[in-house]
């Protein structure tokens, strides 16, 4: 792991376990991506989070969301971090914005939710 800062640590441990415990290959991927350098970690505009959204299909960000972008449909992002841009845009269609924690418990396991890098 060389995440130096010690909330993306956690978070990416937290990632981690969950993966073990659920057994969810999806949790592991995440931790492995938001457990890289600073120079190549993940960031996303909504832009790209739009075009790649299901209708009903959760989406889950090991990274930053950006605002970039028109999201024209109602779609559950989870990660890491948002832009206040990027909150604002997802919550004004109707979807939900949420925390990696929230996601987590919400799904648990990962089935459905697409990973976006």
């Amino acid at each position: 792991m060389t995440a130096d800062n010690p909330v993306t640590r956690r978070t990416a441990v937290l990632l981690e376990r969950a993966g073990k415990k659920q057994k969810a290959r999806i949790w592991s991927d995440a931790s492995a991506l938001l457990s890289n350098p600073s120079s190549t970690r993940v960031e996303v505009n909504l832009g790209r989070i739009s075009r790649l959204a299901d209708d009903e299909a959760p989406v889950f960000v090991p990274g930053k969301v950006l605002g970039t972008g028109v999201v024209e449909k109602k779609v559950v992002v989870g990660a890491f971090s948002y832009s206040a841009s990027a909150k604002a845009k997802i919550e004004a269609t109707g979807g939900s914005a949420l925390t990696l924690e929230e996601f987590l418990k919400k799904y648990p396991k990962g089935s459905g939710v697409k990973l976006v890098r």
